[in-house]
């Protein structure tokens, strides 16, 4: 079975970071999402793999884990006008066979096999992974009578449902017809939500499935941090053997990358920090991510992520819950504490309190 991955979305909600890179780019637990959703896949038997892409998106085929293992093929969606419109763009990869749809911006431990398997032996026309959720409006949610869908909305003002569509579904070809004849929402897109409506219109049979692993949904920077938490939840100590530490002390799992100097500085696992940094004097704590080439001195930092050839100097400040864009600086002098959403290049200069 074909699996195609959507990533050609804009990122409007992690902006700025997504300003300068696809979302699929970012990086949680010290690797891109992309690279956690293929690896994911293929761990469960899926090599045939599509990726939509937008324009200006190539980064993400330069990624090592996608140019390590089987060949995917890339997709070009020129317009991001939804869920919908993508799989019609990649139509001539799916063929007129069954295939898994992956929404590019979740991250899941769903055991697929399991889904996979029902798809198989029930042989309905879509078979959609659900989970409840304390937010539903921002979710296509369906409603339910047993194990059958009977209604489907995107994005609801007033849910019926607590059910949401956790980026994961099961189609046979009919989808692909069901497409054909959808006109844009009053949100200017193709959604799958009308395409499996008209599959129930049709007398299809739509089936939902209950997720049992965890899953989340990153398309929020309170998103992102989730991720990064529940991933690095999962890691293995592994210090490369090239590391420098002086004076350091380490408490539960850390991962370190090679060339990274560090002097004076208490870890305390879950975390990751990239290949070539330098940190000094610093305390780095629980689920924290730092990029490669990053140079840290005198700071405290939790459950944060930092992309690659960050500067935090001298910051006297707690960071915690820090999204930091790639090349930012944070020089800061006040004594406060601070959460910061900053971009690539960002910079931020504090100076002394005035008595």
């Amino acid at each position: 079975m074909k699996a195609l991955v959507l990533c050609a979305g804009r990122g409007t909600r992690l902006r700025p970071l997504t300003h300068t890179r696809a979302k699929a780019a970012l990086p949680v637990a010290g690797r891109p999402v992309l690279e956690h959703i293929v690896a994911y896949l293929r761990s469960h038997g899926f090599t045939d793999i599509g990726i939509v892409i937008s324009p200006g998106q190539g980064e993400l085929k330069r990624l090592p884990t996608i140019l390590s293992g089987p060949p995917v093929a890339f997709i070009l969606q020129k317009n991001a006008l939804g869920i919908a419109h993508a799989v019609k763009a990649a139509a001539s990869f799916l063929g007129r066979e069954p295939f898994l749809l992956y929404l590019g911006d979740n991250l899941t431990d769903e055991w697929l096999p399991s889904m996979v398997d029902r798809f198989e032996a029930e042989e309905p026309d879509a078979l959609l992974a659900v989970r409840a959720v304390t937010n539903p409006k921002l979710f296509g949610v369906v409603e339910l009578e047993g194990p059958r869908v009977v209604r489907v909305v995107e994005k609801p003002a007033e849910p019926r449902s607590n059910l949401a569509i956790a980026g994961i579904y099961l189609f046979r070809p009919t989808i692909l017809d069901a497409i054909t004849d959808l006109r844009p929402s009053p949100r200017g897109e193709l959604e799958i939500t009308d395409a499996i409506a008209g599959l129930m219109r049709a007398g299809r049979t739509v089936l939902a499935h209950p997720m049992t692993g965890w899953w989340q949904d990153m398309g929020t920077p309170e998103g992102l941090l989730s991720a990064n938490i529940l991933l690095l939840d999962q890691i293995q100590s592994a210090i490369d053997p090239g590391v420098l530490l002086d004076s350091v002390r380490i408490e539960g799992r850390v991962a370190i990358g090679p060339g990274a100097v560090l002097e004076n500085v208490r870890l305390r696992g879950p975390l990751c920090i990239g290949a070539g940094c330098h940190i000094w004097n610093s305390y780095i704590g629980p689920y924290t991510s730092v990029g490669e080439d990053s140079h840290i001195v005198h700071a405290t930092l939790e459950n944060s992520i930092l992309l690659p050839h960050c500067r935090l100097d001298r910051p006297a400040f707690h960071l915690e819950d820090c999204l930091l864009g790639r090349g930012a600086v944070v020089e800061n002098k006040s004594g406060r504490t601070a959460t910061l959403m900053m971009g690539d290049d960002g910079r931020l200069q504090m100076p002394p309190e005035r008595r």
